[in-house]
């Protein structure tokens, strides 16, 4: 195979339109996620490559990218504008069906589709491509979790440092009491000990649209926004739960489940900011 790991060329954030170039100097690890081109690959046959890629009929791409991997689907996606633009699109009914297909061909306990707003290539980023936290270099599974209220996996350092606890919004943000409804929120487990946390962003976005409100409309407007938090909750419990039967093993989920009971029991010191 001439395709095998690609990303010393491009990769690209999924949650976004924007290339990256990797620099040259970034080492190969095995558990990279991306592809690379093989090092036996000659500059003729790269250039093959890159060749057949613009020439091929789209029609038969299509019908090519309906019998991929969704890992495939990512890789071909780094090769040319032209596939990035097939496998990328988020407005494509075509570019949707293609990673649908792929998801649910190849993907166990992935046939729940993607909560509304999400496209299909988000959706299996997060659940099965991402490799690594979001937004640093650990890679190790025991030291990540999906935090689907956020759509978030990540280490709990950079959990801590992406959100903001109730006690700290009260009495530091200043924010009303009444406003905590409106935030999503993440409760790790049900240590009492253990409050929620709100994310950062979320929280000052709708802070921002609620300070742009008439004073006639908040009240109707925080009671919209509970009920729109209330409705997403057990949805947020369905994504993590199938997020784990997909990602881990068995002897994987116990792991964590046995970390998880230890956290519990043991009741860590709480940060309080």
């Amino acid at each position: 195979m001439l395709l095998t790991k690609l990303s010393r060329y491009s990769c690209f954030d999924p949650f976004s339109s924007t290339v990256r170039r990797n620099s040259r100097a970034h080492g190969k690890s095995e558990e990279d996620q991306f592809y690379y081109l093989s090092s036996s690959s000659s500059i003729s046959s790269i250039s093959m490559i890159f060749q057949v890629a613009q020439t091929i009929p789209s029609e038969i791409l299509i019908e090519i990218c309906s019998y991929l991997h969704p890992q495939d689907l990512y890789s071909l996606a780094s090769v040319c504008k032209r596939y990035r633009s097939l496998l990328w699109s988020r407005g494509s009914t075509t570019t949707q069906q293609i990673w649908r297909t792929s998801r649910m061909r190849y993907v166990t306990n992935l046939s729940l589709a993607p909560p509304l707003g999400m496209s299909e290539q988000q959706y299996i980023w997060l659940m099965v491509l991402l490799k690594k936290c979001m937004f640093c270099d650990e890679k190790d599974k025991f030291e990540l979790t999906m935090h689907w209220e956020f759509k978030m996996y990540c280490c709990n350092k950079c959990l801590n440092e992406k959100t903001v606890s109730r006690k700290t919004l009260l009495n530091e943000w200043n924010v009303p009491e009444a406003l905590l409804v409106c935030f999503p929120q993440l409760q790790r487990n049900k240590n009492i000990q253990d409050p929620p946390l709100y994310l950062k962003r979320n929280v000052l976005k709708t802070l921002n649209h609620y300070n742009k409100l008439k004073s006639s409309e908040r009240v109707q407007w925080i009671k919209q926004q509970e009920n729109k938090i209330l409705k997403i909750q057990s949805e947020n419990e369905k994504y993590n739960n199938i997020h784990d039967q997909t990602r881990y093993d068995h002897t994987e989920r116990v792991e964590r489940l046995l970390r998880k009971l230890h956290g519990f029991y043991d009741c860590p010191r709480r940060r309080s900011a």
